[in-house]
C-alpha cells in the first residue's frame, strides 16, 4: 500500500533534494590560477587581491560557460562566487569532468579593513543554493607565474624582439619558441601582484590607462638568492586580460644559461616567493 505524502514529507523531501544539490568548495581547494601553489599541508597557499583563482569542488546545476565580455560578470553559467561577502567576477565555469572548477578574480576589496595575511570565507552559489563557506588564506602580494602547461613548465616569458617564448627552439608549446639572450628584453604574464595605481575595477581591463603595481616585485633568474636579479622595467595590469599582471624585464648579462633556468618572483619585502622548481626559461 502506498502511503499518502504529507506536507511534512513534502518539505522533508524538498530539503533533502536541495541538500543533495548544494555546491561545495573542496577543503583547501582554492588556488592561484597561474601556479596552483599549495602550502605544506597540501592546501591552496595565500592569494592576493586582484588575482585569478581556481576553485575546485562540486557544482551541480551549473553549466559550462566562458566569459565573453569585459568586464567579467559576477554571474556565469548559473554560478556566482563571493569572497568575504564581496561578489567576484567569474571568468569561466567547468562543472564536469574529474575536477570541476570555477575560475574567478579575487576582489581587490577583499582585504579592506584587514591587516596582513589572514583568511576570508569563499561561498559558491548555484541556482540560489549556497555552498558551506570555506576559509582561504589571503595576503597583500602572492605572485604566481603562468606556464605552459598550466601550473608547471615553461614560463610565459615573451621576447620583445620576435615575440617568441623563452624556451628551447621547437619546444612544441603551440607557440614559436627560442632561447632568450642576455641583454634582451621580455615580458611575462603572472597574477597576484596586488593593488594597482591608479586602481582598476574588479573584472576589468584597460587599453588606455597604465595601472602599475603598488609594490615592484623582484625577479630572480637561477634561484632565489642564488641566481641574479633581473632589472624590472614595469610591473602592473596586463592590457585586455582581467586579473592578469605583466612584468617587463631585461635578462641580465650575467644570467645563467641553459634550457631550463629557474625563474621566480619575490615580493619586494621578501616575504612571498612564487613556487620553486616550477617555472623555467631557456637562456643562451
Amino acid at each position: 500500500m502506498i502511503r499518502p505524502l504529507t506536507l511534512a514529507g513534502i518539505i522533508f523531501s524538498l530539503a533533502g533534494s536541495l541538500a543533495a544539490q548544494a555546491p561545495s568548495v573542496a577543503t583547501g581547494g582554492v588556488t592561484n590560477s597561474a601556479s596552483f601553489a599549495k602550502d605544506s599541508s597540501g592546501h591552496g597557499s595565500a592569494m592576493a587581491p586582484g588575482s585569478l583563482v581556481t576553485i575546485f569542488g562540486a557544482f551541480p546545476g551549473a553549466t559550462l560557460a566562458d566569459a565573453d565580455t569585459v568586464p567579467f560578470s559576477t554571474s556565469l553559467g548559473g554560478a556566482s562566487v563571493t569572497f568575504n561577502g564581496i561578489a567576484a567576477p567569474v571568468r569561466d565555469v567547468n562543472p564536469g569532468g574529474a575536477f570541476p572548477i570555477i575560475n574567478a578574480q579575487l576582489p581587490f576589496e577583499v582585504m579592506n579593513g584587514l591587516n596582513g595575511a589572514t583568511t576570508v570565507p569563499v561561498v559558491v552559489t548555484i541556482n540560489k543554493v549556497q555552498s558551506a563557506p570555506q576559509q582561504i588564506p589571503v595576503a597583500a602580494i602572492a605572485p604566481g607565474i603562468f606556464t605552459i602547461p598550466e601550473g608547471v613548465g615553461v614560463a610565459v616569458l615573451v621576447n620583445l624582439t620576435d615575440f617568441s617564448v623563452a624556451a628551447p627552439t621547437n619546444a612544441n608549446l603551440g607557440v614559436p619558441s627560442r632561447p632568450i639572450k642576455p641583454g634582451e628584453q621580455a615580458y611575462m604574464y603572472v597574477t597576484g601582484l596586488g593593488a594597482m595605481t591608479p586602481p582598476i575595477a574588479d573584472g576589468a581591463a584597460d587599453l588606455v590607462t597604465t595601472h602599475t603595481a603598488n609594490s615592484t616585485p623582484i625577479v630572480w633568474i637561477g634561484g632565489v638568492n642564488t641566481g641574479v636579479m633581473a632589472p624590472v622595467i614595469f610591473a602592473g595590469q596586463a592590457p585586455s586580460y582581467p586579473g592578469v599582471n605583466q612584468i617587463n624585464l631585461m635578462i641580465p648579462q650575467n644570467a645563467p644559461t641553459g634550457n631550463a633556468v629557474q625563474i621566480q618572483i619575490q615580493s619586494a619585502d621578501g616575504t612571498m616567493v612564487s613556487p620553486a622548481n616550477v617555472a623555467t626559461i631557456a637562456i643562451q
